[in-house]
């Protein structure tokens, strides 16, 4: 039986009260490129009772890269405003300790606009820290950010998902659309059937009484000269009048891009109901979900594949060309809510 390589892994060292949100998007983009065992992270969540440095040591023992998630508040401060970052027990500084120690790849990514900390805000274990190149990843790119990091990783040996397991849910598409395929043929032959033997029905055309309504008179007149009073002579018969315009659905249908460039949400609408897709600049499925559209309002629930699922509502600008709102997402029993901008083109 042949045998694999094991793989590289990574190991994420963040201060959660500072870069919580960016380090948990970072890993969802390391987690699209790369399998789920090579990346380790969240050391916070060990079970009460293990010897959380003996835990650490035996983590990155097993792990390439590690990857240190400065934000403006890395060092942190305790509840007396001292820095943790100097505290013999701070976990984020016994992970790099002993990172550096092992002497594996230290890569400081900077997010958010901030810079190393200055040596007098550093224990001296730290020092080597400041010797380290670093990466920046910064909001308005970061998806090209992110994407170079990856291609990065892949350069020093990191091994890549393969194709066909990068999407599983979609192995039954080829199916799926074979079903739709028979299902529509089947349709249309009902209709034929149903046109023929109307025709072959269809009475003799002098039977037939042809009625039309003067608009100057308000009369139903007949072919045969026939004049009567026609029951919608004072009403207004224009069914788009009579429909709330309001809640006439705006046309969501096309491609809409996040403001961060990291996906695109493709959206098919039938009346108003939709049928969402999330893909990557990559070009990779990310997530399925459907919604509704009632004037320019939408809702949608999609569900995001080795993520969550994430629950949204907003509202189309008036040149349909712009969508802003909120959605909560949910992952792993915990959810956090974030603003969203979409732009068609």
């Amino acid at each position: 039986m042949p045998t694999h390589p094991q793989r590289k892994k990574i190991f994420i060292s963040y201060r959660v009260q500072d870069t919580a949100a960016d380090t948990g998007r970072l890993v969802d983009a390391l987690k699209q490129a790369f399998y789920e065992d090579q990346i380790f992270m969240d050391i916070e969540k060990l079970e009460p009772g293990v010897d959380f440095r003996q835990a650490i040591t035996k983590s990155l023992e097993s792990c390439d890269v590690l990857f240190a998630i400065i934000g403006t508040d890395w060092a942190g401060t305790d509840k007396k405003g001292n820095p943790r970052i100097k505290q013999p027990e701070d976990w984020v500084r016994i992970e790099l300790e002993t990172a550096l120690k092992r002497d594996i790849r230290v890569i400081p990514v900077l997010v958010r606009g901030a810079s190393l900390p200055a040596t007098e805000d550093l224990p001296e274990s730290l020092y080597p820290l400041l010797n380290r190149q670093t990466y920046e990843i910064s909001n308005k790119r970061w998806s090209y950010d992110t994407e170079q990091l990856i291609n990065f990783l892949q350069k020093i040996g990191f091994t890549p998902k393969k194709p066909d397991t990068a999407l599983p849910e979609q192995s039954s598409g080829a199916g799926k659309w074979i079903i739709y395929g028979l299902f529509a043929l089947a349709v249309l032959a009902i209709a034929a059937l149903l046109f023929e033997s109307t025709r072959n029905n269809k009475p003799a055309q002098e039977d037939i009484t042809v009625n039309t309504i003067k608009p100057d008179t308000g009369k139903v007149t007949g072919n045969d000269g026939s004049s009567t009073p026609s029951d919608f002579a004072d009403k207004d018969t224009d069914p788009v009048r009579e429909k709330n315009p309001s809640a006439i659905p705006v046309n969501v249908g096309g491609a809409w891009y996040d403001a961060t460039n990291q996906y695109t949400m493709y959206i098919e609408q039938t009346g108003s109901t939709l049928q969402l897709k999330s893909v990557t600049v990559a070009g990779i499925t990310t997530g399925e979900g459907v919604g509704t559209v009632e004037g320019d309002k939408m809702n949608f629930k999609v569900q995001l594949y080795n993520v969550g699922v994430i629950s949204g509502s907003g509202t189309v600008r008036k040149n349909s060309y712009t969508l802003n709102g909120k959605f909560v997402v949910t992952a792993n029993g915990a959810s956090y809510t974030e603003d969203f901008y979409w732009t068609k083109q």
